[in-house]
């Protein structure tokens, strides 16, 4: 029978940190480790799919459950498969006796499973994998555990929906701050990023007592290039000449392409003017 206490101190979990940057993994590792607490299973997994590619292990509550969640994996069968595909929770209460896993079915009862419910996580719209619900003994969970699966089950992939919308929002925010600082054909620092360190150059250098050198290079005649071969080529010129300046830089050093076959070598930490 579900204990509703801790029932109730897992969803409160899960409220008090939907809105937080509180780690998925972390939070799924919590989860399987509680739903063993609440309901009468003696192992918990939660496994992430996406369609057309191999299952990925994300959770279980000790190492029994680990080897379910894997095996499913490494054989693309059983009840989180099924649940998945079908967006429909999978009971199998007596696993000798169901013939829809020809595969995992045999491995899994040779590791001491009987029984298994597994729920998937997500809606229809965005399903992302599922929860499954291990037993070393057979028969199927009560109506009130069945409910209390569910609703854990609908928490944790509202849980998972909301963390990877605010992953795609970070990410997002890091390719327009790495768009607004680099050069898109070239992917060196652009004028606005070669100002910014060219301030920072200054500060440290009047701290240390050290010198800066700004070193400019331009191809001569490049239009040529372009005129004749065609942009295309000209483009994949360029990428060409900042990979053979990158390579000549020290550690430290800043190459900046600041317009068309233009670029600024900014070079720190000189004492004298040989250095450079």
């Amino acid at each position: 029978m579900v204990d509703r206490e801790h029932l109730a101190s897992v969803l409160g979990e899960f409220a008090r940190t939907l809105l937080t940057d509180f780690p998925i993994q972390g939070i799924l590792d919590h989860l399987v480790g509680r739903v063993v607490d609440v309901l009468p299973v003696t192992g918990a997994g939660v496994t992430l799919i996406s369609t057309g590619l191999a299952p990925q292990y994300v959770a279980a509550s000790d190492d029994r459950a680990l080897r379910y969640e894997k095996l499913q994996s490494d054989l693309s069968e059983g009840p989180c498969i099924l649940a998945f595909t079908s967006g429909e929770p999978v009971h199998v209460p007596d696993l000798a006796a169901d013939d829809r896993f020809p595969e995992f079915g045999p491995a899994a009862l040779a590791a001491d499973l009987r029984s298994v419910s597994t729920f998937p996580l997500g809606d229809r719209g965005a399903r992302l994998g599922s929860m499954d619900l291990y037993s070393s003994r057979l028969g199927r969970l009560g109506t009130q555990d069945l409910v209390a699966a569910q609703t854990l089950a609908d928490v944790a992939g509202a849980y998972l929906l909301n963390a990877q919308a605010r992953q795609r929002l970070v990410e997002d925010s890091e390719r327009f701050r790495q768009s607004a600082l680099h050069d898109a054909l070239t992917g060196l620092p652009n004028r606005t990023l070669l100002q910014q360190r060219l301030e920072h150059a200054a500060q440290r250098a009047k701290r240390s007592h050290s010198t800066a050198a700004l070193l400019f290079a331009d191809l001569d005649k490049f239009k040529r290039i372009n005129d004749s071969y065609g942009h295309g080529v000209g483009d994949e010129l360029l990428v060409a000449v900042g990979r053979r300046l990158s390579a000549l830089l020290r550690p430290g050093d800043t190459l900046a392409r600041i317009s068309g076959d233009e670029f600024v070598i900014l070079c720190e930490e000189l004492t004298q003017p040989a250095d450079i």
